[in-house]
């Protein structure tokens, strides 16, 4: 087994991380020899050798109870850890060591995948040889497996998901740990590489989707269907109910579309309760086929029963929230808000210029569907309204935001 030859081969490290472990050890615990002037009333407590008769000598103090570097080696790495555990050694230390040693072990062979010569030379075209003469996918594949190895090992030798200790080890922030923190350690493990695997194999899928530069062959959708089908199973078989259900209002595709278009909205928990409760259903029934390929009457039974949902969460929002929904839910409202951000601007100019784009688009429907325009009035007109909604945008954002907005084609609507 792989992961039991590297546990054995961890014996062979250099394994300078324990020194500074060892070294509170020895301090507190390591027999020494300790002068302690007879003035001096405070020494280590110890084990005391007997005193000068005269008081006027000093006085040896040993400590008996020594730790010695045989006490912890042993040629089983499981029993090393579990010495190391004996004596006291903390267990998120213990867990940085091992997964530091394990690194190390495997450093040579991450090296090895990334294929840099042992010697660079300055005429050598390392750089474009790397960006255009390797796969990436296939290097991000050997990451991924090298990575489950290590996952498997420090599972094995200190039962904790090395995902989880990276991120908290680098400071990161470890989303998928605060979504799942309504369940205990163990099993949040337990599903967060469950959902670490179907994403995986799923991206396969879109990668090939992406390579063939066509949609999804039948084929491939019956795999996906049965991917996300497998996943749902082993979910409801690893979950109580109630748990499943927060699993869903936190990571579901559903609960995730909800909290994007809740963006800037304020939104109460019952709001979102009712729009994630109202959707819910209908992407039970229709999230599982690609729209791109429905045929024309599914996919008008699709839109009639899109229509009904929204129609109901309008119902329930009333008119000014369900606009804001809406808002939320438009691509353009974030970026401009991120624009807003990056240039100091009040985040009203944001919700403002997102109002003249609806306003636009308005304006240019009316335009092309006037019967009473030929084509090169039509033409006249939308040029007109470009110029006078560039106009306006650049005074609202200002000139630096506005011509940032339209260089990097965020404001492909101004002049469309």
């Amino acid at each position: 087994m792989k992961s039991s030859r590297l546990i054995a081969g961890l014996l062979i490290l250099n394994l300078a991380l324990f020194v500074g472990i060892l070294a509170y050890f020895l301090r507190t615990q390591m027999g020494a020899l300790v002068v302690v002037n007879p003035a001096d009333p405070a020494g280590i407590p110890s084990h005391t050798a007997p005193a000068d008769p005269g008081g006027a000598a000093e006085r040896i103090s040993v400590v008996t109870n020594q730790l010695r570097w045989a006490q912890l080696e042993s040629e089983d790495y499981r029993e090393y850890v579990a010495r190391l555990r004996a004596i006291g050694c903390p267990e998120q230390t213990l867990r940085e060591i091992v997964i530091a040693d394990l690194d190390k072990l495997l450093a040579p062979e991450l090296r090895a995948a990334y294929g840099h010569r042992d010697e660079l030379k300055y005429w050598h075209s390392e750089e474009e040889e790397m960006a255009n003469d390797v796969d990436h996918r296939e290097l991000a594949k050997k990451e991924r497996e090298i990575e489950q190895r290590k996952r498997d090992i420090i599972r094995e030798l200190v039962h904790a998901d090395l995902a989880r200790e990276r991120m908290r080890q680098s400071g990161q922030e470890d989303l998928n740990e605060r979504r799942l923190a309504f369940l205990p350690e163990d099993r949040r493990t337990q599903v967060r590489e469950l959902i670490e695997k179907y994403d995986e194999a799923e991206s396969g899928l879109r990668e090939k989707e992406l390579d063939d530069a066509e949609p999804l062959s039948v084929a491939d959708q019956a795999q996906l269907r049965d991917l996300r089908q497998r996943r749902e199973t082993e979910l409801n078989s690893l979950l109580a109910p109630a748990e499943r259900e927060q699993f869903d209002l936190w990571l579901s595709p559903t609960a995730n579309a909800v909290r994007y278009a809740l963006y800037g909205m304020k939104a109460t928990e019952q709001e979102f309760i009712a729009i994630y409760r109202a959707r819910k259903p209908f992407e039970e029934r229709w999230g599982k086929y690609d729209v791109d390929v429905l045929d024309e009457n599914t996919r008008r039974q699709r839109e009639s029963d899109r229509a009904q949902v929204e129609g109901a969460i309008q119902q329930s929002l009333g008119e000014t929230r369900y606009a804001e929904l809406k808002r939320g839910e438009d691509e353009d409202y974030h970026r401009l808000n991120a624009l807003a951000t990056r240039y100091k601007l009040p985040r009203e100019k944001a919700i403002e210029a997102f109002g003249y784009k609806k306003t636009v688009g308005d304006y240019r429907a009316q335009v092309r569907n006037d019967p009473s325009l030929n084509p090169q009035q039509k033409s006249d007109a939308l040029n007109a309204i470009a110029d006078e909604t560039g106009k306006a945008m650049r005074s609202l954002l200002g000139d630096k935001a506005y011509r940032y907005y339209v260089r990097t084609g965020q404001g492909g609507w101004v002049r469309e």
